[in-house]
């Protein structure tokens, strides 16, 4: 039973960590809009011909956006149409209008209301799940959490672990899930405390007479629960227990050709991405880049030993800022009965979700960029000294290189580890000398004599 939490906890935090990254970096090379505020409104009449992010303790969306939306707030609906995806994170998040793309969101509860369509995917993290009758998720269902009310249709696949699972609505395909025994000591009352939070169901599986299964139900628990499933899946039941301790069967390996184009696809998806963010940093950023390399240029060594640092204190710190944030809204939820929890909430982890995602890029993409920039301009210096002072070819020269090196084994991450460590330190030093050169005073100009 504990191994069976620890994997659900591990989904919870890969959905959550899958939402952040998702978040960071999926979109449109458009344009975006930019909404916030402690209360949100998009009008009904209201369309967005462009990626939309909103931020506020209380949001509404019933107009139309042409994009995609992220939102972040305590309370959130979304009725109107999102011709794109919806990312979505927070206390409370609804669904009641027509998203063409997928829905990702991590919050304490989601709920797809009747009229709730979805074109492709639904992926949740979270306390709890409701999908009502008369919503549709065209695709597939997949969940990390405690509870699932399953009311509507799901097109394919729905998997889910966590303690309780309620089947009534229509799955197209099949239902893999891991779920609690009835019974179960795990007590969910520090999660349901807070107002307007949806009562918790008791653990285990039930699948009703009213539900349709287009392929077979796959359901791991300690105990048999072949009495709570009274519909007839087309693919039948089957029941499995969890295994603690057991080794994964070995995975056959592939063949020498499929290793190949794998590790070409891999060394282009990197070459592409390096490529595409560098451009735009070269584009917008020139001198914060040149100011950069220049750290990292002429400060090897505690470039390297800072970056350490940052990397440690960086999330190592986000961990401590989200115990805090949870324990101050519980904390606050209790004194005020709900009253500054939901803000301490849609405010506190917003806020951290952002530093996050903009740390996260930092150390992924940012400091490879810092030392690739640099490598590139002493190439160009020294193989084309005559050449005009380009900002382009440095990053044409340094990223290849950079892909090149990484490729090798082991050594290539020897070269992966050093790279982010002297670049990140070097965009750390970076920002400490610009807050010292903020703090320091203007001189002050003295007065001429009179002649």
């Amino acid at each position: 039973m504990h191994t069976n939490r620890r994997n659900r906890l591990r989904l919870i935090v890969t959905v959550g960590l899958t939402l952040l990254l998702i978040g960071a970096t999926a979109g449109r090379a458009a344009a975006f809009d930019f909404r916030g505020g402690d209360t949100v409104t998009i009008g009904a009449s209201e369309v967005v011909d462009d990626d939309l992010f909103v931020g506020g303790n209380t949001v509404a969306v019933d107009g139309t956006v042409n994009g995609d939306l992220f939102v972040a707030g305590s309370a959130v609906e979304v009725n109107g149409t999102v011709n794109g995806s919806l990312f979505a994170s927070g206390q409370f998040v609804k669904v009641n209008g027509e998203i063409t793309g997928s829905v990702y969101s991590g919050a304490m509860s989601l709920t797809f209301g009747p009229q709730a369509s979805v074109g492709r995917n639904a992926l949740f993290g979270g306390f709890s799940l409701e999908t009502e009758s008369g919503s549709v998720v065209s695709r597939d269902l997949l969940m990390g959490g405690y509870q699932a009310l399953l009311n509507g249709e799901i097109g394919r696949d729905v998997k889910f672990g966590g303690s309780a699972l309620e089947l009534n609505g229509k799955v197209g395909g099949d239902v893999v899930a891991e779920v609690e025994p009835p019974g179960s000591d795990f007590d969910p009352a520090p999660f349901t405390f807070m107002p307007g939070m949806p009562k918790a169901v008791a653990p285990g599986l039930r699948v009703s007479e009213e539900a349709a299964i287009g392929g077979q139900l796959t359901y791991t628990s300690s105990v048999e629960q072949a009495t709570a499933i009274q519909a007839a899946p087309e693919g039948g039941v089957a029941y499995q227990t969890p295994q603690p301790g057991r080794a994964p069967e070995p995975r056959p390996r592939a063949g020498l050709t499929f290793n190949i184009f794998g590790w070409i696809f891999d060394r282009i998806r990197e070459f592409a991405t390096l490529m595409l963010l560098g451009a735009l940093v070269v584009w917008k950023l020139p001198s914060p880049l040149t100011s950069a390399t220049e750290q990292a240029r002429a400060k090897l060594l505690p470039s390297a030993g800072w970056g350490l640092v940052v990397v440690i204190v960086g999330y190592v710190g986000a961990v401590i800022v989200g115990v805090i944030i949870l324990m101050m809204g519980i904390l606050f939820g209790i004194i005020t009965l709900g009253g500054l929890s939901q803000t301490i909430f849609g405010v506190g982890f917003s806020t951290l979700s952002l530093a996050f995602t903009v740390f996260t890029l930092l150390v992924s993409y940012g400091s490879k960029l810092v030392v690739a920039y640099l490598v590139g301009k002493l190439i160009v210096k020294a193989f084309a000294p005559q050449a005009p002072d380009n900002k382009w070819w440095p990053l044409a020269a340094g990223v290849p290189l950079y892909v090149l090196f990484r490729s090798i084994p082991l050594l290539g991450w020897l070269i992966g580890v050093g790279v982010t460590l002297v670049g990140l330190g070097a965009i750390w030093l970076l920002f400490r000398q610009w807050q010292a050169a903020r703090a320091t005073p203007p001189p002050s100009v003295s007065a001429s004599p009179a002649l």
